[in-house]
């Protein structure tokens, strides 16, 4: 009996719904551990990041000397550089939003004490639809701090403001060789004035949604797990109370209708007519 109440599941639908509900296991599952593993990941890159923005600003030229160009090894690294701006060679990102205000970021190519250039992003302006005018770089020699930041994806774009921040192509742009990476002014000597960009701040870290999304997805597979046995058992108690309902094929007789029943109550022909005899005839 309980071998026969679950055979349904051995036919072609109920066959092809096991695959599903397996293939649907194993997805939530791998989707669960993923966005863990993109967590982990978010994590070991905000330790990275915290842990080169506690450190001591050295001078540029000596990190690069230390750890190279590239930019990941650089980037997020507090760095000193002085030198003198050159006035010529600025440009405006395409606006960007800061605080909810629309407004372009100020680059400055500023030429060191050594000789090498670096393009340097001085801070966000407000952005004005009439007139959209960059203050003037600082005149004389200049002390920047800030944090090396590696350039953004995309093209530039061919007007005259820059869509990305890409230094090697805007030192194209501009008839003058840049390295790869940028610094992201935080701090000058002589001080800012109130007329000029607003300095960047530093960057919010945070885990993101990875947990909560890992958390939904292994619910999603618990689910699955729980309900997929839940439709079987209900199937099968469903089948066996239809069953239940319906006679037995040997208990199955016709049934009698009135006629049927009135000549069985009826008594014998030969015992009617003796009762009609009278007792005379009887006597005879």
């Amino acid at each position: 009996m309980g071998d026969d109440m679950y055979r349904f599941l051995l036919t072609p639908r109920w066959v092809v719904g096991h695959l599903l509900v397996v293939l649907t296991l194993i997805t939530f599952v791998n989707l669960g551990f993923w966005q863990l593993r993109r967590l982990d990941e978010r994590r070991e890159y905000n330790t990275l990041v915290t842990r080169r923005l506690d450190a001591a600003p050295v001078p540029l030229k000596d990190l690069v000397a230390r750890v190279g160009r590239d930019p990941a090894a650089l980037e997020f690294r507090r760095v000193v550089v002085t030198g003198r701006y050159l006035p010529g060679e600025q440009l405006l990102t395409a606006p960007r939003s800061r605080d909810g205000r629309p407004g372009p970021q100020v680059l400055t190519v500023l030429q060191g004490d050594g000789g090498t250039s670096v393009l340097v992003d001085r801070g966000w302006i407000p952005f004005d639809r009439d007139v959209v005018q960059a203050p003037p770089a600082p005149v004389g020699h200049v002390h920047v701090e800030g944090v090396v930041r590696g350039p953004e994806p995309g093209a530039i774009g061919d007007g005259d403001q820059v869509a990305r921040i890409v230094p090697q192509l805007i030192g194209q742009r501009i008839g003058q060789p840049l390295p790869p990476f940028y610094v992201e002014l935080w701090d000058q000597r002589p001080p800012i004035s109130v007329a000029a960009p607003l300095p960047a701040s530093p960057p919010a870290l945070a885990e993101g949604s990875h947990q909560s999304y890992a958390l939904q997805w292994f619910a999603f597979a618990l689910i699955a797990l729980i309900g997929y046995p839940m439709l079987i058992f209900r199937t099968a108690q469903g089948r066996i109370t239809r069953r239940a309902d319906e006679p037995a094929t040997g208990d199955r007789r016709p049934s009698m209708d009135s006629d049927h029943a009135d000549m069985l109550s009826r008594p014998p022909h030969d015992e009617r007519d003796r009762a009609t005899e009278g007792p005379s005839e009887a006597r005879r």
